[in-house]
Order: structure tokens, then C-alpha cells, then sequence
């Protein structure tokens, strides 16, 4: 027994729930023949939370509830029954979370809590009267249904209080595995809104279900290293926690692994979420079209060649063929951001059907990323999308390393992929006067495509790297040498002017001789280095560190204006 209660993945989780079921029956015998008034009928044992899911872990608390029905149950029967059923739980150290409540109780607490309400919804019959916990879980699901047009909003706000308290799991280096968002809690949360019937499960192709059991085998990993009730996933827990899941396994790809299952999870609710608010009652529903007497398809608004509007949801126009459409990723992307428009689901994953452009890209590709960019912070939502649908990594393999890539500095409040997209989208909003911007906003994207565990100069690599992905996507050689030099050096002005006076000629000679002298390369570096800073975070880009930058900037400017004074060696 001890061996399968400590045995991992899916396979321990339902041994588990078997055995506690057991345990839970024989319980309930022990209960009943104390007091054989409750065999009779009218009461049951039933299990809620991780239990009644069937996804306990090793060492999660315990979510059990004894409904009933009838006026028989007073204080002194319940104590009988409390002490024949709960405390030989709580002796075994056990963390138990117990209740009496009658079929109206249920459905009452249902309807004023929200946690209570979710919690329900996975009642599970243990032991009594089945027939009893089956109405009772059929009431609270029939009311959670009827009551889904109040309730939805109030799930909304839930789902943001505990990203504003807790953070997002992909980027946090200490994450919550239950609480975080796109964390188990999320997950929970997901089947409440598919439980309403606003809204189907997300696609099989973007393996929601595959990141949900991987968070719970990360969360049994955790508990089974610890050695006590815990999801928080402390760095003094990581290693162990990663040898627990794999022999081979490091605690930063333990983290990588579980960034991908966090923003699955994360999108999954989403879009999820976003298509139930769609579909509320009362909500205005699309047109009905007859031609000839006959009831007509819902009529589409062209956005692009191949793209339409309908229902608030990007969509295939009818004539579009994504196998032969190599530019039809791009086209949607640049229409997406600045529209505010998200894509249908199966849109979304029918896109991933669309060749790469052809090799070197032609001016309208590197013309539709360039727009897509200059939409400022609406891009992330949109890349977020397309990479979950596989299209990022399709269109830049070089990608496939910085995915999901943790970045353990303290600085930092991204994965290094999703930092390099706020970048981009931070520098659209700066109006810095940067020219050339489409050019900037490129390396910006790219700017730490260089960034590998144990690299020393991720600059150096990134810029080594990003020269023939810049030839492939058709640039001429200046704006490649352009963007390679932004990216060599997107550290060197903010080292510079931290570490040395930023008001010494020799300071601005060092930085003018990394640009070549060059005010264009100046003003991009100016801008991508306030652009990483930003996105790093708010330690990354103090007032006093802004300060230095700036003032070396403006000094380096000054020493390239016509009639400045030259330097002499």
C-alpha cells in the first residue's frame, strides 16, 4: 500500500483515489453499525475537491461532505458520526476539510460561494445513499447552469484576483502550482465554464489536458520530495522535484517544461472564457440571411485576402486556401493586433497548415511583420495565439531555444521569449524618434535570441545567430548589419553608463566606437535599451539607471552634431 500511495504520475493518483475510497467505505461501515439509524437511508458520504476529481496527490488535503435529507440530524448525531468518521482521519494526519450539509445546504452554499460552488461540481459519491449524492450533485450542477449569465462575471474577476496575487506560473521562479495563474486552479476553473454549457472544452490539438496532468505531476513530484502538504514550488524543492519526475531532468527545464503547461492552461481559460462571455444570454446574436426564401450562412466581413470578421472572432474568408497561402500567418497577425479582433479557435490552428514564406521572404512579409509590430502592446495577445498554435516556431526555428526559457535573475519577469515580445511591443510606445522603427522593433524581437544556459555573452551569440535569420527573411545587407549591431550591443550603453561617468569623453568615445559613429545606431540602441529595460521590469529600469542612460545618450549625440569638437587619441 505504501507503494502505490507513493507511486507517481497518473497511475498514483487514481491508486490513491481507490484507496481512500476504501478506506472512506469502511468508514462509513464502521459509522453505520455505531449508528444504524443511518443506513437507512436519506444520508451519504461524498468526496469533493482533488478526491471527488480523482486527482488527490500524496500528500493534498482531503475535501470530504456528509449530505443529508430529512429533519433527523441534530447536534448529538452528528458528533456519533464526526467522531466514528473524521477523527480516525485526523489521527492518521490527514488534513481534512469536512462538512454536514443538507441537499439545501448544498445548493444554497453553491450559489453565495464561488470556491464552494467549483468545489461541488466534482462531487463524487463515496458511501450511504447514493441516489441522495447523485440529486445532490445534479441540483448544484442544474443551478449552476440556470444561474451561469450572474455567476460568469464573478468567475472573471476570480480568475484576475489571483494573477494580481499570485502571478503567472510560466514566469515566476517560485511558482504556486495551484493558485498561480495557469496553475491547477485555472484548470478547475476551465471545467466549471464548460460545465455551464457556455462554452466547449479548447481544441484537443492544443493539449490542454496534456499540461493539466503535467502540473499534477509536478505537484506529486513536489509533495513527494518534500515530504509535506505543499504547491509551492520553492527553489530549495526544485532539484529534488525535477529527480522525482526524471533522473536527467534539471530544475531550470523543470521550470521551462512547466512555463509551456502554465500558458496552455492559461490560454486554454482564455479562450475558453472569452467564447462563454460570447455566448451569454441576451448577448446579440448574428442576423439571420435569407435569400430566396431560404435561411443563408451568417455573412462574413472581409479584413485581408483570406481573413474575415464574424461574431467578434477572426476567420477564414471563404475563398482562402492556407496550403498555398505562404503570407497568410503574417496578413492575420497584422490584422489581429491593432483590431483587437482574437481568432476563431479552429482559425487559429488552421493557420499552422500555411507554408513558411519563400526563402528570401518578399517585401510584402517583412512589410506585414513590420505593421504587426508597430501595434504596440496589443502584439502580445496575438503572438501569444500563434505560438500556441505552433506558428511561431514555424516561421523562426531559431525560436525553439528561448521558448518557454526561464531566466533566474531577479530582474526578470518574463520567460526570455515573452521578454523579447514585450520589448518589441514597449518600444512601439516609446516615440522615441527612433529611425529606422521597423527595423528597431525587428531586433528588439530578437535581442536575446542568443541567451542559452551557461552562455557568458549572449549578445555575441544572439548577433552571430540573427545574421542568417535576417538573410532569410530577405533584408538587404545594411539593415541586417543594422539590426545585428543593435542586438551585439543592446547591453553596452546601460553598462557603460552605470559603470563609468556617462558625462567622460572617454565614455562616449567608448560608446560611439562600439556604433561606429553612427547617430541611426545610436538612436535605436537608445530606444531597444529603454525598451528591455521596461520590459525586464520595474528594478530594471530604476529613475536613477533611466537617468544615466539618458544623460549618455544625449552626451553621445552632442559629440556627433555638426561643428562638435573632435576627440583626439
Amino acid at each position: 500500500m505504501a507503494d502505490a500511495w507513493w507511486a507517481p504520475a497518473k497511475r498514483g493518483r487514481e491508486l490513491r483515489t481507490a484507496l481512500l475510497g476504501a478506506a472512506c467505505r469502511q468508514l462509513w461501515a464502521d459509522a453505520v453499525a455505531a449508528d444504524p439509524a443511518s443506513a437507512a437511508g436519506g444520508v451519504a458520504l461524498g468526496a469533493v475537491g482533488s478526491l471527488g476529481r480523482g486527482d488527490i496527490g500524496p500528500l493534498s488535503d482531503l475535501d470530504l461532505v456528509v449530505v443529508y435529507e430529512g429533519h433527523g440530524w441534530n447536534d448529538q448525531r452528528r458528533e456519533r458520526l464526526a467522531r466514528t468518521l473524521w477523527y480516525p482521519i485526523w489521527d492518521a494526519g490527514f488534513d481534512l476539510d469536512q462538512s454536514f450539509r443538507s441537499l439545501a445546504e448544498c445548493r444554497r452554499i453553491a450559489s453565495a460561494d464561488l470556491p464552494a460552488a467549483t468545489g461541488l461540481l466534482s462531487l463524487a459519491p463515496l458511501a450511504g445513499d447514493g441516489e441522495l449524492a447523485g440529486r445532490a450533485a445534479s441540483a448544484v450542477l442544474a443551478d449552476w447552469r440556470g444561474a451561469a449569465r450572474k455567476r460568469l462575471p464573478e468567475l472573471v474577476a476570480s480568475v484576475a484576483e489571483r494573477e494580481d496575487s499570485f502571478g503567472h506560473l510560466a514566469y515566476r521562479l517560485e511558482p504556486d502550482l495551484k493558485e498561480a495563474r495557469g496553475g491547477l486552479r485555472d484548470a478547475v476553473t476551465l471545467d466549471a465554464v464548460v460545465a455551464s454549457w457556455l462554452a466547449e472544452k479548447p481544441r484537443r490539438e492544443l493539449d490542454f489536458e496534456g499540461a493539466r496532468e503535467y502540473l499534477l505531476d509536478v505537484r506529486d513530484a513536489l509533495q513527494r520530495a518534500a515530504r509535506r502538504h505543499t504547491n509551492l514550488l520553492l527553489m530549495a524543492d526544485q532539484d529534488q522535484t525535477a529527480r522525482e519526475l526524471d533522473p536527467y531532468l534539471t530544475a531550470d527545464q523543470l521550470l521551462t517544461n512547466l512555463a509551456r503547461a502554465g500558458r496552455s492552461v492559461t490560454y486554454g481559460l482564455d479562450t475558453t472564457l472569452r467564447r462563454a462571455v460570447g455566448n451569454l444570454p441576451g448577448r446579440k446574436a448574428l442576423p439571420a440571411v435569407f435569400v430566396r426564401n431560404r435561411r443563408q450562412g451568417p455573412r462574413l466581413t472581409p479584413l485581408a485576402p483570406g481573413l474575415a470578421e464574424l461574431g467578434g472572432e477572426i476567420v477564414f474568408a471563404s475563398a482562402a486556401a492556407p496550403a498555398e497561402d505562404p503570407l497568410l500567418a503574417l496578413r492575420a497577425a497584422r490584422v489581429a493586433a491593432p483590431t483587437g479582433l482574437a481568432f476563431e479557435p479552429l482559425t487559429a490552428l488552421g493557420l499552422r497548415d500555411c507554408p513558411p514564406p519563400p526563402e528570401p521572404w518578399p517585401a510584402e512579409a517583412r512589410a506585414q511583420l513590420g505593421a504587426f509590430l508597430a501595434s504596440g502592446e496589443a502584439i502580445v495577445p496575438v503572438w501569444e495565439a500563434l505560438d500556441q498554435a505552433g506558428l511561431i516556431v514555424r516561421l523562426w526555428p531559431e525560436w525553439t531555444a528561448v521558448r518557454n526559457l526561464v531566466q533566474r535573475n531577479p530582474l526578470h519577469r518574463h520567460t526570455v521569449d515573452r521578454h523579447q515580445v514585450e520589448a518589441a511591443a514597449l518600444l512601439a510606445g516609446l516615440d522615441l524618434g527612433v529611425a529606422p522603427p521597423a527595423l528597431t522593433a525587428v531586433a528588439a524581437l530578437f535581442h536575446d535570441l542568443g541567451k542559452r544556459p551557461g552562455e557568458r555573452d549572449h549578445p555575441a551569440l544572439g548577433a552571430l545567430l540573427a545574421r542568417p535569420l535576417f538573410a532569410r527573411m530577405g533584408y538587404s545587407p545594411g539593415d541586417a548589419a543594422y539590426m545585428t549591431t543593435l542586438i551585439r550591443h543592446h547591453l553596452t550603453l546601460a553598462q557603460l553608463a552605470t559603470s563609468r561617468d556617462p558625462s567622460d569623453p572617454e565614455t562616449v568615445a567608448a560608446l560611439l566606437e562600439a556604433l561606429d559613429g553612427r547617430l541611426e545606431l545610436l538612436d535605436g540602441l537608445a530606444a531597444l535599451t529603454e525598451a528591455d529595460a521596461q520590459a525586464a521590469g520595474p528594478k530594471a529600469w530604476s529613475r536613477q539607471r533611466a537617468a544615466l542612460v539618458r544623460q549618455l545618450a544625449a552626451s553621445a549625440r552632442r559629440a556627433l552634431a555638426p561643428g562638435a569638437p573632435k576627440r583626439r587619441d
